[in-house]
């Protein structure tokens, strides 16, 4: 049975800079802005900052599956 992606070390990820590794960072970033933003902590300033950036870091997360991994599959 093969190792989920969390599992995985970033070296059987690809390296730093491999899709995968990127992606993952990506879920892990997007769990803390999103329970940041749920938890109502902060200005409202702060609070549409965070949800602008989860909007931002969505797009181009859901892009790179698209693009890059939904193909090689």
């Amino acid at each position: 049975m093969s190792l989920s992606i969390a599992e995985q070390s970033v070296r059987q990820l690809g390296g730093e800079a491999s899709v995968l590794a990127r992606q993952r960072r990506d879920h892990i970033e997007l769990d803390r802005m999103m329970s940041y933003y749920e938890s109502g902590s902060g200005t409202e300033a702060e609070r549409q900052r965070t949800l602008h950036d989860i909007v931002q870091l969505t797009f181009s997360h859901a892009f790179a599956e698209e693009v890059v991994l939904w193909p090689a599959l």
